[in-house]
């Protein structure tokens, strides 16, 4: 299939498939304009319109930010390190965890712009920049590295899209010494991206590792945690998008390269397990600072989340794809990818109400909530929940990122129609 192909599941006809992909596309299209709607009304009313309060200086924006921060690091480094160690498995999928990798940060980029209430503002990060603030780090590396992803996605595809006579190859030939000179272009910006994206989660981890003041927070183990979660997510989702596209044509490879992903998923879990493991045994050793935050967080009231985290994310899909079995069936191992992915997006949602819900004063009346109802205007516990604004904005930026997904599986090939040497 050629680029600009519509895809076709089974044996729909052109016509029929073409109506759901418009339909689909008009959905995405609404759903992105309720998004900006949303998104002026909240800047036209401030950050009062949302479920944060001084208690809860961050929400749903900032934990859907390190959500999709860990995606796009997770399929970069999956696609990177199967280039840079030789595992020609991961060929049939390197273009789509690349496009997956891309796709993600952008995403996580545009989430910051409603975190800060005053968008206008955030070239004041750039422009007088505390060099010291990891929050400053992080701001550089998620644009250093979005435009790095689209530098890969561009290496990887313009060669097939000048045989199309795409205007999006700019002029690239196809000649034998040319997509030899890609290839090792291709080997080069390997060895840049892969500590790009251990280095983009790891500054994202810092912004919570390096806060003193909260304990719950503050831990060495915090970048090696995110990259292990981000392994786990962004391997999982590519897993998810290639037996996706598969059903739609857009790809192709064998059951082979699932069982081996889903094996190579279940070391991932294992490591992301025990990482959480050493840190609640840390945290909640007798005698330690920590031990009051990690208890709330066991049998407080959060503790359905994080025994969701542990069962749902970590253990029932770690048992699926350990038996070989079960390894061996897509729609089994497509299950354990979806846990994982739910597990990681818990396990954030995790840190964020455990760190912040629990005010540093333990006396009362705690610290202003900001409202202005006198009796509840104090406190020293803090219930986030996300308003219908903040949730309509999330859609928007979801729905946007969908759509722009859509667009580039229809543009670009996503399967190397040459065998090349890794």
């Amino acid at each position: 299939m050629t680029a600009g192909t519509l895809p076709l599941a089974g044996r729909r006809s052109p016509r029929r498939s073409f109506s759901r992909l418009a339909v689909w596309v008009l959905a995405l299209c609404a759903l992105t304009v309720v998004g900006l709607a949303a998104f002026a009304y909240q800047v036209a009313n401030g950050l009062t319109v949302t479920g944060m309060r001084n208690t809860m200086m961050w929400g749903q924006y900032i934990l859907f930010f390190m959500f999709f921060v860990g995606l796009s690091a997770g399929g970069l480094i999956v696609a990177s390190a199967g280039r840079l160690f030789g595992v020609a498995a991961f060929k049939p999928i390197t273009r789509l965890a690349v496009l997956e990798a891309t796709v993600a940060v952008m995403l996580a980029g545009i989430f910051i712009l409603p975190d800060l209430g005053r968008p206008e503002r955030v070239l004041n990060i750039l422009l007088h920049a505390n060099r010291t603030s990891p929050m400053v780090w992080d701001i550089s590396i998620v644009i250093t590295y979005t435009l790095l992803s689209m530098t890969y996605v561009w290496l990887y595809t313009r060669a097939d899209l000048a045989r199309g006579g795409s205007p999006l190859a700019l002029g690239t030939g196809t000649s034998p010494r040319e997509m030899a000179r890609d290839e090792r272009l291709k080997s080069g910006l390997a060895w840049v991206a892969l500590p790009s994206a251990i280095l983009l989660h790891s500054i994202t981890a810092w912004i919570f590792g390096l806060q003193i003041s909260r304990t719950f927070w503050h831990s060495a183990i915090m970048a090696p945690l995110f990259i292990a979660s981000a392994l786990v997510s962004g391997l999982a989702l590519v897993i998810l998008l290639a037996l996706l596209l598969r059903r739609f044509r857009r790809i192709e490879f064998e059951n082979d390269l699932i069982r081996y992903l889903g094996a190579l998923l279940a070391v991932f879990l294992v490591v992301e397990g025990f990482l959480v493991g050493s840190e609640l045994l840390t945290a909640a050793y007798p005698g330690a600072e920590e031990a009051g935050p990690i208890l709330r967080l066991l049998t407080g009231n959060y503790a359905l989340l994080f025994w969701t985290e542990i069962i749902v994310g970590l253990v029932v899909p770690f048992v699926i794809l350990a038996v070989r079995r079960t390894r061996s069936r897509p729609g089994l191992v497509a299950l354990a990818a979806v846990l994982a992915v739910a597990g990681i997006f818990v396990h954030r949602l995790n840190l964020m109400l455990s760190g912040l819900s629990y005010v540093r004063i333990g006396l009362p009346p705690g610290v202003s909530v900001g409202t202005a109802m006198p009796a509840s205007s104090f406190a020293s516990f803090h219930w986030y929940v996300p308003t219908v604004v903040e949730w309509l904005v999330v859609l928007g930026v979801l729905a946007f990122g969908a759509l722009l997904f859509t667009i580039a599986v229809l543009v670009l090939p996503l399967r190397e129609r040459e065998p090349h040497a890794h």
